[in-house]
C-alpha cells in the first residue's frame, strides 16, 4: 500500500480533498481494491449527511469536484477503465449529489447536463443496435450482452435527473435510449 491510500478511514472532506489535489499526491501505480476504497471513502463523506453537505462556497465545491476528478483520473490511469467502473462511480455520486445539493452554475461537479452527456457519450452502441439486440439477448455473447447492461447501468443516475435534464438538447436522445432499456437484459 503507498502512502496515498493510507489512512483514508481517518480523513474528513477537506482532508481527501487535500490527499488529492496535491502536485504528485495521485500514484501512479495501487491496487484496484486501494483505488475502490479511496473513492468509496472520499464518496462517503459527501454523503455522510442525508441531506449533502451544507454550506460549502462554490469555491469550495470547485476543489471538492477537482479532487474527485484527479482520483478518479488516477485510479483509472493506475488499473483501467474497470468495465467503466470510473465512470459509473463518477456519475452516480454526481446524481446523488444533484438531488440532495441541487445544481450550481459555475460549478461542473453540480452540473445535470454533465451526467447526461457523459453517460450518452459513453453507450457501447448505437441505440438503433440495441434495439435490434435486445429481443435476442440470450443468443448473444458475453461480450454483448455486458455492453447491452452497461446501457442499464449509465442510465440509472440520469433517471432520477429528469427534473433537471428536460430542457437540455439531448434529453430526447435520453428518452429514445430508456424505451430501449426495457428490453435489455
Amino acid at each position: 500500500m503507498t502512502g496515498a491510500f493510507e489512512g483514508l478511514d481517518r480523513l474528513d472532506l477537506d482532508g481527501h480533498v487535500r490527499r488529492w489535489s496535491e502536485p504528485g499526491a495521485v500514484p501512479a501505480d495501487g491496487a484496484v481494491s486501494e483505488w475502490m476504497a479511496a473513492a468509496q471513502q472520499f464518496a462517503a463523506r459527501l454523503q455522510d449527511d442525508p441531506a449533502g453537505p451544507a454550506g460549502l462556497t462554490d469555491e469550495h465545491w470547485r476543489a471538492v469536484g477537482q479532487s474527485w476528478a484527479a482520483l478518479l483520473a488516477g485510479a483509472e490511469r493506475a488499473t483501467g477503465p474497470q468495465r467503466g467502473e470510473w465512470l459509473l462511480r463518477d456519475l452516480h455520486l454526481r446524481s446523488w449529489l444533484l438531488l440532495h445539493v441541487g445544481p450550481r452554475e459555475q460549478v461542473a461537479l453540480l452540473d445535470p447536463a454533465a451526467v447526461l452527456e457523459r453517460a450518452l457519450t459513453a453507450m457501447p452502441m448505437s441505440v438503433r443496435e440495441a434495439a435490434r439486440s435486445a429481443p435476442r439477448w440470450r443468443e448473444l455473447d458475453r461480450e454483448q450482452v455486458m455492453a447491452l447492461r452497461m446501457i442499464r447501468r449509465l442510465l440509472a443516475p440520469v433517471r432520477p435527473l429528469t427534473a433537471l435534464l428536460t430542457d437540455h438538447p439531448r434529453w430526447d436522445e435520453a428518452r429514445e435510449w430508456e424505451r430501449v432499456a426495457r428490453e435489455l437484459p
